[in-house]
């Protein structure tokens, strides 16, 4: 009985991710970024950035004061002083920035975009709104169109403007699906930007919509994309061995798993040049992915995002 019971304990912990711990398999090898060739040297970027993500053209990283715009090879092209996520940027590296007058909940102020095909330069966009108009500003058309045709004498009811304010908000939320959808027979391609502001593109310009309707349900047919992830660059070096270290938990009372990890052991070659080392890793992968490999240089990823620079020691 106490046999049946270990075992059914031991194939919950498995089937929950555990993995049996082993000792390390290579204890004389140095860990990444050390590594076991003297004529190669792998180096660190000297920038740290995020959400890595890449068009056909170029490589864009958000640092924590600026974005960075580097080209297929990871060479620098230009460094924009704003705190821009790449996710604002579209699939031909449009760089699109949204300032609010105050809050983030508030209307857009403005709208720049950055282009490559402009050589990086801040343009000031036209913000097309379309919304129903504030309470606050009904009320006030409607009482100066009520003085305008009436004597000073005569006074309108608080009660009656309120129910003409109530019905001039309901017919403009009733109109604003037709008027954006309208607006789709000419538009080339939508990019959304936020909940409520997307990049309307035509023939011959650009312009950004804020609307507090949902407007991408008319224009979806129209949406365009955004970069790729950087996981899309990613390729597998090769790996000699592998062992698991440990197990971490994550859960609660009720629900939880075990995530082993380990290190991954490595071999890289560069101009017939091979060096080894070991990687940390977590659920059995591989610790480190390549980025781009030519003859004599190769760009690494650790789990953290964290690029190197494989070379030759000259």
């Amino acid at each position: 009985m106490k046999n049946i019971f270990y075992g059914v304990f031991l194939l919950l912990i498995v089937s929950c991710g555990y993995r049996t711990p082993e000792e390390d398999k290579h204890p004389d090898l140095p860990i990444f970024p050390e590594h076991t060739n003297a004529s190669i040297q792998i180096t660190p970027f000297s920038w740290e950035g995020n959400g890595l993500q890449f068009n056909d053209n170029y490589i864009f990283a958000s640092t924590h004061k600026s974005l960075l715009v580097l080209d297929r090879k990871f060479n620098r092209v230009k460094e924009i002083d704003e705190i821009v996520s790449t996710h604002s940027i579209d699939n031909e590296g449009q760089v699109y920035i949204i300032t609010r007058t105050d809050d983030v909940m508030s209307d857009p102020k403005e709208v720049y975009k950055i282009s490559p095909d402009n050589n990086f330069v801040k343009e000031k966009m036209e913000v097309l709104i379309m919304r129903p108009r504030e309470g606050v500003r009904i009320r006030d058309s409607i009482t100066a169109a009520f003085k305008n045709k009436q004597s000073t004498n005569e006074a309108v009811s608080d009660s009656l403007i309120d129910s003409l304010v109530y019905v001039a908000f309901n017919k403009e939320r009733e109109e604003l699906p037709l008027r954006i959808k309208k607006l789709e027979d000419d538009i080339v391609a939508v990019f959304p930007l936020d909940n409520d502001v997307s990049i309307l593109k035509y023939k011959d310009k650009e312009v950004a919509l804020f609307s507090t309707y949902n407007h991408m349900d008319f224009l979806k047919d129209k949406r365009s994309g955004g970069l790729k992830p950087i996981r899309e660059l990613e390729k597998r070096p090769t790996s000699f061995d592998k062992v698991v270290l440990g197990n971490s938990f994550s859960g609660n009372h009720y629900v939880g798993g075990y995530t082993p990890y380990g290190f991954n052991y490595i071999e890289l070659t560069l101009d017939n040049e091979v060096t080894r080392f070991k990687a940390h890793n977590s659920n059995n992968g591989d610790g480190v992915h390549i980025l781009y490999k030519s003859k004599d240089t190769m760009i690494l990823k650790d789990t953290r995002e964290k690029l190197y620079y494989v070379t030759l020691k000259k």
